[in-house]
């Protein structure tokens, strides 16, 4: 069976990803977490983590999925190209992206033109020099508050993408696009 990256970047957030780890481990999935370096990364809850591998070190053969997690501030993520580069790599394998993740997608033109959700305002965005074009299918974070998705989650094509409080939803759709189904009341969903 192939395996999931895990990306992790500073102040990574550990929460959004917890229903899709345990949904990930119910079915024997392995994961490899990797970061920009092997020294230990913080997540914003202050779990330390120490990655598996670099992003320099992946053997893309092993996988078939990546997972992407929020941040407190995940700027240097976004403007690190080796860590644009590492998502490139993963584009034409199932991607899950929560919360502001997705908008490393956009930053690495994984995204494309498929609807998604993120965590974020468009007006946020703009103001980081994204565009109009790049974020013309974006259900931001208001959007979601305003007209919430009834699944919880966007998926399309190969890439699922959610909004924080909408983890568990995010965890179980996941494992579904990796043929694990587990039930929803299993996280109280």
């Amino acid at each position: 069976m192939k395996k999931t990256a895990v990306l992790i970047y500073d102040s990574f957030c550990n929460f959004e990803l917890s229903v899709a780890l345990e949904v990930l481990a119910f079915a024997q999935k392995e994961i490899t977490v990797f970061a920009a370096t092997k020294a230990p990364v913080k997540s914003e809850e202050g779990l330390t983590v120490l990655p598996d591998r670099t992003i320099f070190e992946p053997d893309i053969d092993e996988y078939d999925s990546l997972l992407l997690t929020g941040a407190a501030d995940i700027r240097s993520a976004i403007e690190n190209p080796d860590i644009l580069d590492f998502i490139r790599k993963f584009s034409d394998k199932a991607i899950g992206a929560i919360s502001i993740a997705p908008i490393l997608l956009v930053k690495s033109g994984v995204m494309g033109d498929r609807p998604f959700m993120a965590g974020i305002n468009k007006e946020d965005l703009f103001e980081e020099g994204f565009t109009e074009a790049e974020l013309a299918r974006l259900h931001g974070w208001d959007d979601n508050l305003k007209d919430p998705v009834a699944e919880g989650y966007i998926l399309s094509g190969n890439i699922l993408t959610s909004v924080s409080y909408n983890f568990a939803k995010f965890g179980l759709a996941f494992g579904r696009m990796l043929g694990i189904d587990v039930s929803p009341k299993t996280f109280g969903v």
